[in-house]
């Protein structure tokens, strides 16, 4: 929450007068989102099934697909054989594990 709550305070910022008043609205956006996270573990239906999807897609992409891609559209030209190999051994093997964990994600999220 983090990231969400500095964004936030960078929105008001520039209409604060001071420091205090700064400090007092930061506290109050960092206590407002945690209310607002626990309200929503607490009254959404299979938050912990929800969490565990996006974590297991968004994780996937960005420490697995998205590096290899990119390594291959930068440097693309440049890269051996093996190298161009390996990264595409990283997408496509990176997206079966994400499918896969989607699959059973589901599964075990709903009974199955």
């Amino acid at each position: 929450m983090y990231p969400l709550a500095l964004g936030m305070e960078e929105i008001v910022a520039p209409y604060l007068p001071s420091n205090t008043a700064m400090e007092v609205t930061d506290a109050f956006i960092k206590i407002t989102l945690i209310i607002l996270a626990l309200l929503v573990a607490m009254f959404v239906p299979s938050f912990s099934f929800l969490c565990s999807l996006v974590g297991l897609i968004c994780t996937i992409i960005v420490s697995v697909i998205f590096p290899a891609a990119a390594h291959l559209k930068l440097f693309g030209e440049r890269l051996s054989i093996f190298e161009k190999l390996i990264d595409w051994v990283l997408v496509v093997g990176g997206s079966v594990v994400a499918v896969i964990g989607t699959i059973a994600t589901v599964k075990s999220g709903h009974g199955g």
